[in-house]
């Protein structure tokens, strides 16, 4: 049944009362800055007045966040609740195509973004200092909306689809975190969450909302393990989240940071146990969008049953699930399974101005209940926890990324020529990878062009294979299955002209062979990283592998703005005497 609605208290009371009774504690800290509780609702309190007095402005609208990492993107957050309106976390690194996508059907009353930034999107306004904005036309009885925030995530239809998702849902997962890992004053958490990804709702507000001390790093540390140790070491840090892939290598790391306490993981299927000396405790989560971030939650997986993989718990307080089989039975033996089906005060409102879809996958039973289905199979274990068993339609989680498959084909097929495309996930050691096959053109430049235009770089498939014809299946389809077991055979083949690398020792012989330890290839001296099979995690890999070889303190950055192997050779070299 669906839990009854509980009466919460909106997070702008919480961190109002926060300010006044704790004023000098120090919500958020950066490399270069500290605000405390106190300046922190100063701050946003300037947002929320510069806001109201916009001719755009309406109680209840939805306003855009174009910002990096930092303080002031929280802060802007902030303020559009005190103003009464719902926040679009907006990641300033997706490419333009998307960002426009997102802008189109979200219809934000308006952006806000640093001055001087985001100029190419209609609509884009700067957020100006607070010295220049009038706090006195505040309205301090600005009831809250009831939608908290609006995260887009990849939809089968070729476009992004928008989950809005309220404040009492919110209130509900940050007192179950509160409760459960005794986050509170003088307990600090580190926050690597993609900006476009919800567990940074999760980061960013079970901390705030607890009177905890949020500690921001710079972005080149947030996929790269082994900075991350050093930054959860250096910072003192006491509770932190990682993405299932990050998390995976983490257990892996030879000296883990002493000072953490808790690591929390989700986001994708964990396939690792921690060992069994780990130092922190280490709890599994699952949860769409579509239930504000989490839903099920592990005990500690280092006291789990290790003959199995790693389950995803049971539902956390407010949730309420049930597997489903194909004629509509509930599944309740343990090994049987069933399409997880997810209710209670967990639920999202629903698609941001899209009734149907809404209607679609949000149902109520002849109970009067209301579930999302979410498409995931899932079976109960003889210890009664879930384990997450796989996907019913093509979206997929990959590096810690909500993904359907469908929208890259779409994009794909809109490419000049190209008469049929499947994306497909192939297994690696760093949480998998995309392989497009394609059939109807004879040059992959065009297809990584529109995507890399369109798509997040997380959506870009490493790998593209050309192919006459797809496979089709016994019933005229095309072949997925066949597809997918075959990804792997399917790399990028090396150039037959191969410029000779020279010394073997000097820099780009060295570098080339770091590459190829990671991407399974000889690379050319012009071969772009991304374009042979690199992605994010093996960048961060990489990355460390340079700063061991060659002792320099080289940032993953120099990969992303200088993906050719021999401009990332001249780097390295620069950096090696000194330059910068």
């Amino acid at each position: 049944m669906t839990s009854p609605a509980e009466p919460f208290t909106p997070a702008r009371h919480v961190l109002e009362r926060l300010a006044l009774r704790t004023p000098d504690i120090v919500a958020i800290e950066t490399a270069t800055e500290e605000v405390t509780y106190a300046q922190l609702w100063e701050r946003s309190g300037s947002v929320a007045a510069w806001l109201r007095n916009l001719p755009e402005f309406r109680e209840g609208g939805l306003v855009g966040v174009l910002h990096p990492r930092g303080v002031a993107g929280i802060v802007v957050q902030l303020g559009i609740w005190r103003a009464g309106c719902a926040y679009l976390p907006l990641d300033p690194r997706l490419p333009q195509g998307r960002l426009e996508a997102i802008l189109t059907d979200a219809r934000p009353l308006a952006v806000l973004a640093p001055a001087g930034e985001g100029t190419a999107l209609a609509g884009v306004l700067p957020v100006r200092h607070p010295e220049e904005a009038d706090t006195a036309t505040t309205d301090p009885n600005a009831v809250s909306a009831t939608c908290a925030y609006v995260i887009y995530t990849s939809g089968s239809t070729g476009t992004p689809k928008g989950v809005a998702v309220g404040h009492a849902s919110l209130a509900n997962l940050v007192d179950w975190h509160r409760r459960t890992y005794g986050t509170g004053p003088g307990t600090r958490v580190a926050a690597f969450a993609g900006l476009a990804f919800d567990a940074t709702v999760w980061e960013v507000w079970s901390t705030l909302l607890s009177g905890a001390t949020l500690v921001l790093p710079e972005d080149r540390t947030t996929v790269d393990v082994s900075t991350i140790r050093d930054f959860l070491t250096r910072r003192r840090i006491d509770h932190c989240f990682l993405s299932t892939p990050l998390a995976e290598q983490f257990f892996a790391l030879p000296d883990p940071p002493a000072t953490l306490q808790i690591l929390t993981t989700g986001g994708d299927r964990l396939r690792v146990h921690p060992p069994a000396g780990f130092p922190p405790a280490v709890y599994n989560h699952y949860g769409p969008t579509e239930a504000t971030v989490v839903t099920t939650a592990s005990d500690d997986l280092r006291k789990g049953d290790r003959a199995f993989l790693p389950d995803i718990g049971r539902p956390i307080s407010g949730a309420a699930v049930r597997l489903v089989d194909a004629s509509g039975a509930t599944v309740t033996e343990p090994g049987e399974a069933g399409e997880l089906w997810i209710g209670g005060m967990v639920l999202a409102l629903g698609y941001w101005q899209d009734e149907e879809l809404t209607r679609e996958r949000f149902r109520r039973t002849e109970d009067g209940a209301l579930w999302y289905r979410s498409g995931d199979i899932c079976r109960w274990n003889r210890h009664g926890q879930l384990e997450y068993v796989e996907r019913q339609d093509t979206q997929v989680n990959l590096r810690g990324h909500r993904i359907e498959l469908a929208e890259i084909e779409q994009v794909l097929l809109g490419v000049a020529g190209v008469k049929q495309a499947v994306v497909v996930v192939r297994d690696d050691p760093y949480g998998g990878a995309l392989v497009a096959f394609v059939s109807g053109v004879r040059d992959t430049e065009p297809l990584r062009s529109e995507l890399t235009r369109s798509l997040p770089t997380y959506m870009v498939p490493g790998t593209f294979q050309l192919m006459d014809e797809l496979p089709l299946n016994s019933s005229g389809k095309i072949d997925r299955a066949f597809l997918a077991r075959t990804a792997g055979d399917h790399e990028p083949p090396a150039k037959a002209d191969v410029e000779p690398l020279g010394d073997p020792s000097s820099t780009l012989a060295v570098v080339a062979g770091i590459w190829n330890e990671f991407l399974g290839r000889t690379p050319a001296p012009d071969d772009d990283f991304f374009q042979t099979g690199g992605h994010s995690l093996l960048a961060a890999r990489v990355t460390g592998r340079v700063r061991e070889a060659f002792g320099i303190d080289i940032a993953l950055q120099e990969i992303f703005g200088h993906p050719v192997l021999v401009d990332y050779a001249r780097r390295v070299d620069k950096l090696r005497t000194g330059g910068h």
